[in-house]
C-alpha cells in the first residue's frame, strides 16, 4: 500500500519519526503530496501497455471469425538512490541545560530541511547524465515521453508573456486547461475496485510563475484555495495544488529557473510541471524503508561524540506515460 508522508506521519507512534517528517511536511509541499509505496528491494520492475501498440478490433458477420491481435507491453525499471546524512553531536555540549533546543534536535532540523529542498530539486531536475546517483526527476521523464506531454507556448523562439495583454493572460489558461486534459485519468479502477477520480494532483512550478498564475486566475475567478492537515491554506486550479517548489539547498538558486531558452538562444523563460500523483497508474515514489533516523552507538569510538544517521532508500516510479507534462516558452512579464 502506498502512503503520502502526511500519511505515515498520522500513523506513526515514533516521537523521533514523527519530527523528522513533520519538518520535511514543512519544507517541503512536493514531498507531501506523493505517495510512496514500501518495496523490497533496490531495482523494481512494472509492466505498462505501450499506448500505440492496442490490439486491433473490427465488426464481423454472422458465421464470420475476428482475426487475433494482442496488445503489447512493455517492461519499466526503476532503481532506488540514498538519501541522507550524519548528525555528531560532542557528548559534552548534551550535557549543558542552560540552552534553549538541545544541540541535536537542531542539527537533526537542520538535517531534514536540507533533505527537503534536496528533494524538492532532484524531483525536479534529477538527471543520471549529471549525476548517477540520484533518480531520474520530472524534466528528463516528461522529454521521454510523447511530444503531446510537451506543450510550448513560444512563438517562433520568443517566449510567451503572460502579463502582457488579457489575450496572452487567456493563451497561457488555455495550456493550463490543456494540460489538465492530457495529464488528468479519469474513471478508472481504483484500489478498491471501483471507479476512481484520478485527476491532475499539482502544478509546480518556482515563485514568480506561481504569483504569476494567481494573478491570471484570479482575473478570470478561477482560482480557488483549499487547507491541509496542517491547517495551511493554499491555491487550486481545477482540483490542483498550485506549488512553489522553492530553491535549491543554498537557498538561492531557483529549481525551476526563469532563465530557461524558449528556443531563440535566449535565457528568459521558465516551465510548470503538471503531475497526477497516486499508487495505481500514475508517478509515485518507492522507499525500501520508512524515514526514521537512528541513533548509531551510544558513543563514537573515536571521539567523545554522539552519533545520528538518517539514511533513506527511495526512488520515483512512472507507471502511466501520461502522467507528466511540462509547460514551457513562456514567462511571467509584460514585455
Amino acid at each position: 500500500m502506498a502512503l503520502t508522508l502526511n500519511e505515515l506521519y498520522k500513523q506513526s507512534r515514533d516521537p523521533l519519526q514523527q519530527g523528522i517528517i513533520a519538518n520535511l511536511l514543512r519544507k517541503s509541499d512536493l514531498i507531501g503530496l506523493l505517495p510512496f509505496q514500501n518495496t523490497s528491494a533496490l531495482r523494481v520492475t512494472s509492466t505498462r501497455w505501450q499506448a500505440d501498440q492496442l490490439p486491433s478490433v473490427a465488426h464481423r458477420r454472422i458465421g464470420a471469425s475476428y482475426t487475433e491481435s494482442t496488445g503489447k507491453t512493455e517492461q519499466v525499471s526503476e532503481t532506488l538512490f540514498i538519501l541522507g546524512g550524519e548528525i555528531k553531536i560532542d557528548r559534552v555540549l548534551l550535557m549543558d541545560k542552560s540552552v534553549i533546543e538541545d544541540p541535536i534536535t537542531t542539527q537533526t532540523k537542520q538535517k531534514t530541511t536540507a533533505m527537503a529542498y534536496e528533494f524538492n530539486n532532484v524531483a525536479i531536475n534529477g538527471d543520471h547524465a549529471t549525476d548517477a546517483d540520484t533518480p531520474e526527476g520530472m524534466k528528463k521523464r516528461v522529454s521521454n515521453l510523447p511530444s503531446r506531454m510537451s506543450i510550448d507556448l513560444a512563438s517562433g523562439g520568443d517566449a510567451l508573456k503572460v502579463l502582457a495583454s488579457t489575450t496572452t493572460e487567456n493563451t497561457f489558461i488555455d495550456a493550463l486547461h490543456k494540460a489538465v486534459k492530457y495529464v488528468g485519468h479519469r474513471s478508472v479502477a481504483g484500489s478498491s475496485g471501483g471507479p476512481s477520480d484520478l485527476g491532475v494532483t499539482a502544478f509546480i512550478m518556482n515563485e514568480s510563475t506561481w504569483l504569476g498564475v494567481g494573478q491570471a486566475l484570479r482575473r478570470v475567478g478561477l482560482l480557488n484555495t483549499a487547507s491541509d492537515q496542517w491547517e495551511r491554506s493554499f491555491e487550486t486550479f481545477k482540483g490542483a495544488r498550485l506549488v512553489d517548489c522553492g530553491l535549491k539547498v543554498d537557498q538561492s538558486t531557483e529549481i525551476i529557473l526563469n532563465t530557461e531558452d524558449p528556443g531563440d538562444g535566449g535565457d528568459d523563460a521558465s516551465s510548470i510541471y503538471v503531475a497526477r500523483f497516486n499508487a495505481d497508474d500514475a508517478f509515485r515514489g518507492l522507499q525500501l524503508n520508512n524515514l526514521a533516523p537512528y541513533e548509531v552507538t551510544g558513543e563514537m569510538e573515536t571521539a567523545p561524540q554522539m552519533l545520528r544517521r538518517i539514511d533513506w532508500v527511495y526512488g520515483f516510479q512512472q507507471v502511466g506515460q501520461y502522467s507528466l507534462a511540462r509547460i514551457k516558452g513562456f514567462k511571467m512579464a509584460a514585455s
